[in-house]
C-alpha cells in the first residue's frame, strides 16, 4: 500500500510504523526515503548517490533520532563476527547506536571513540570485541532513555531547510515512545506544519507509548513479528553465512526452545528443589548462563511493551523482575560471579514471577 502511495505521489507527510522489536520498521522507514529521495526511479538495488548515502545514514537530507533497543543485533554481532562481507551492515547499525547516544554526555567518551574507529577499518576490527561489549554496556545502562523537546525542535529546523540534490528531507524517529509529554506536544506542531518536500517516519513497538493525538495525525501501519525462517533468512543475509555459520544460526533457535523446555519443566513443579537444581546444573553445563538471562529479559520485555492494560502492580513487578535478571547477567558478565550460584539464586528467588509473566512463550 505505501508503496503504491509513493509511486502515486501521494505519500502522507507523517506516517507511524508499528510493531515488535525485530519486524523490519527502521529498515523500511530507511527504504522509504531512498526511494522517495531516489534519482533513478527507487528501484531495489540502485547505486545512485542519494541511494547510497541514505542507506549509510549519512545522507544530508536524513534526521535520524534513534531510541530503539539495538540490544539483539549487536548481541547477533558478538555471535557471528565481522567479516569484509558484512561489514558495511555493521558500519549501519554503528551509525544507528551513535544516533542514540549522541546527545548523553554520559558517553562522550564512547561516542568519540567508536566515532574514531569508524575512521580506520583495521582498528575497528581489531577493536571488534571490544567495541561490542561497550556497546552492549552502554545498552544496558539505559542508553539515552528519552527524545526532548530540545532534539524536536532540531528536528524541526532541520525540516525547515531545503532538500540537498534529494527531493525530500525525512525525520525519522526510531523509538518514538521515547519522546517525553514536552517532546509529543513539540512534535504536534511539526505534525501540523510539515514543510512541503518533508516527511516524518516515526516507529514505535505499539501505539500505547503515543499521546492519542500524535497517533491521530499519522498514517498507521502495522508490522507483524517474523517467523522463524523469515529470521533465518534475514540473518543470513546480513551476516553472509556460510554452512558452519547457518549452523550456528540455527543454534540460536534451537537454544530458545530449549529455553522455553526449560521454562515448561519449571512450571509444571516450580517448587520442586531438586529440579531447580538439575535444571541449573544443565545450564551451567552447556555454559548457557547468559542466553538464559538474555532470554528471559527479551521476554519479559516483550510482555512488558505489549501491555495495553495493566495494574500499577502487575508493571511493578514486571520492571523489578527485569531489574533483576538484569543485574544476575551482569553479575557474570563483569564481576565475575559465580556462575552456577548466580543461576540457582535466581531461580529459586524469581521463578514464581518468571512462569507467570513468560507463560505465553512456553
Amino acid at each position: 500500500m505505501l508503496r503504491h502511495e509513493i509511486e502515486r505521489q501521494r505519500v502522507p507527510r507523517t506516517m507511524l510504523f508499528y510493531g515488535p522489536d525485530g519486524s523490519g520498521k527502521f529498515l523500511a522507514a530507511v527504504e522509504v526515503v531512498r526511494i522517495l529521495n531516489c534519482r533513478e526511479g527507487g528501484e531495489e538495488g540502485c547505486a545512485c548517490p542519494s541511494c547510497v548515502e541514505v542507506q549509510k545514514l549519512i545522507s544530508n537530507d536524513m534526521l535520524v533520532l534513534c531510541r530503539s533497543n539495538l540490544r539483539n543485533s549487536f548481541e547477533l554481532w558478538k555471535r557471528f563476527g565481522l567479516e569484509s562481507g558484512n561489514r558495511q551492515y555493521f558500519i549501519t547499525d554503528l551509525r544507528r547506536f551513535l544516533f542514540s547516544i549522541s546527545h548523553d554526555e554520559r558517553y562522550r567518551k564512547e561516542l568519540e571513540r567508536i566515532a574514531g574507529l569508524l575512521r580506520s577499518k583495521d582498528e575497528l576490527e581489531t577493536a571488534f570485541s571490544d567495541l561490542i561489549e561497550t556497546i552492549i554496556r552502554v545498552i544496558d545502562e539505559g542508553m539515552g532513555k528519552v527524545i526532548t523537546i530540545d532534539q524536536i525542535r532540531g528536528a524541526q529546523r532541520f525540516l525547515s531547510h531545503k532538500s540537498g540534490y534529494g527531493r525530500y528531507r525525512a525525520l525519522i524517529v526510531d523509538g518514538a515512545e521515547a519522546m517525553n509529554e514536552e517532546a509529543q506536544n513539540s512534535f504536534l506542531k511539526i505534525s501540523e506544519d510539515t514543510p512541503e518536500g518533508s516527511c516524518i517516519i516515526l516507529t514505535a513497538r505499539s501505539r500505547d507509548g503515543l499521546k492519542p493525538t500524535v497517533v491521530s495525525r499519522s498514517r498507521l501501519y502495522m508490522f507483524k513479528r517474523l517467523n522463524e525462517t523469515q529470521k533465518k533468512e534475514v540473518i543470513a543475509e546480513r551476516w553472509h553465512f556460510s554452512g558452519e555459520e547457518r549452523n550456528r544460526s540455527e543454534d540460536i533457535s534451537g537454544e530458545k526452545e530449549n529455553m522455553k523446555g526449560v521454562l515448561k519443566r519449571l512450571g509444571d513443579k516450580a517448587e520442586d528443589l531438586q529440579l531447580v537444581n538439575e535444571i541449573a546444573d544443565e545450564i551451567n553445563r552447556d555454559r548457557t548462563e547468559e542466553f538464559f538471562f538474555t532470554y528471559i529479559m527479551d521476554m519479559l520485555k516483550e510482555r512488558l511493551g505489549s501491555l495495553r492494560s495493566a495494574s500499577v502492580k502487575e508493571v511493578s513487578e514486571l520492571e523489578l523482575l527485569l531489574k533483576k535478571v538484569e543485574k544476575s547477567r551482569r553479575s557474570i558478565l563483569y564481576a565475575n560471579a559465580n556462575r552456577e550460584i548466580a543461576v540457582v539464586d535466581f531461580l529459586l528467588n524469581n521463578i514464581g514471577n518468571v512462569i507467570k509473566y513468560c507463560s505465553t512463550g512456553t
